[in-house]
């Protein structure tokens, strides 16, 4: 069902966060709704947002599916926070931010990223993706940028499943010339790139050096259509990610995403340039 579209992006996440909870349990609304004394349609609405999240509900289910204390006060403080829209989340959280993007994108219909400086996330290859973790965070330890590599990995799958959602990946030309993890490993992330934009439903747009100063040098984003809930932007910097859900926002980055791509290279182009600098590597 879809969800409330006045409903915030906290309070949608303890929704999901609650149906999740209680299918881990191999629990129907029905059950739920005969054990606590409430109706079925109160279970549905508390877990889809349509009539908002009250605090006494949503503690007495974390109480029912005997979520641990931690996790029980970081989602009802997510809910007291839910009346403002728009998600900060520090960068020290960074596994809890990038769970929130996952479970955004396995939702999308359509997922469009303009990266001005790095291969976006989606078509990223492992070596690729822990040079840059490398290169950008010197603190994180072996076992941390494993963990940070895997989940990456396995959220590009969104990208081949059979439901896979349209993908548009924009990036500069200075994203595909700058070595992250010296030139073999910059040369296979472009062949990379060059057999992901072989799959029907990823498209990519190169922004050249030639187009000069433009909108493009303004930073990253990602816009995410979903199917039953409002659409979304994510944005990130060095150390805090947001969600954007206000009707002038979602505009101000349309807008900014057409004027990147009147400057930006074809898909065919796209590709020549993509193939010639990975074979200038060789």
């Amino acid at each position: 069902m879809p969800g409330n579209p006045h409903t915030s992006v906290r309070s949608r996440t303890v929704a999901n966060e609650l149906r999740k909870l209680r299918e881990e349990r191999e629990l129907s609304c029905a059950e739920v709704a005969k054990m606590l004394g409430v109706s079925v349609s109160k279970i549905s609405r508390i877990e889809t947002g349509i009539s908002g999240l009250q605090s006494d509900d949503v503690a007495t289910l974390l109480g029912f599916y005997k979520v641990p204390p931690a996790k029980r006060n970081e989602l009802l403080e997510l809910l007291r926070r839910g009346d403002t829209k728009g998600w900060w989340e520090r960068q020290a959280g960074l596994p809890k931010l990038w769970r929130a993007v996952i479970d955004y994108e396995n939702k999308a219909t359509r997922i469009q990223n303009y990266e001005p400086l790095i291969i976006p996330g989606l078509l990223q290859t492992g070596e690729y993706c822990e040079a840059m973790l490398r290169g950008t965070d010197e603190t994180l330890s072996d076992a941390e940028i494993d963990n940070l590599v895997a989940t990456r990995m396995a959220r590009q799958t969104v990208l081949t499943r059979s439901t896979a959602p349209q993908f548009l990946a924009v990036f500069h030309e200075a994203a595909l010339r700058m070595w992250v993890g010296g030139q073999g490993v910059m040369a296979r992330q472009l062949r990379h790139l060059l057999n992901m934009a072989e799959r029907p439903n990823i498209m990519m747009r190169a922004v050249p050096f030639s187009a000069g100063a433009n909108v493009a040098l303004r930073g990253s984003f990602i816009i995410l259509e979903l199917a039953d809930e409002p659409d979304l932007v994510h944005v990130e910097n060095q150390i805090t990610g947001m969600f954007l859900e206000e009707d002038a926002d979602l505009a101000g980055y349309r807008l900014a995403l057409r004027n990147i791509l009147g400057v930006a290279l074809a898909p065919d182009a796209t590709a020549t340039l993509i193939d010639t600098i990975a074979t200038e590597l060789k």
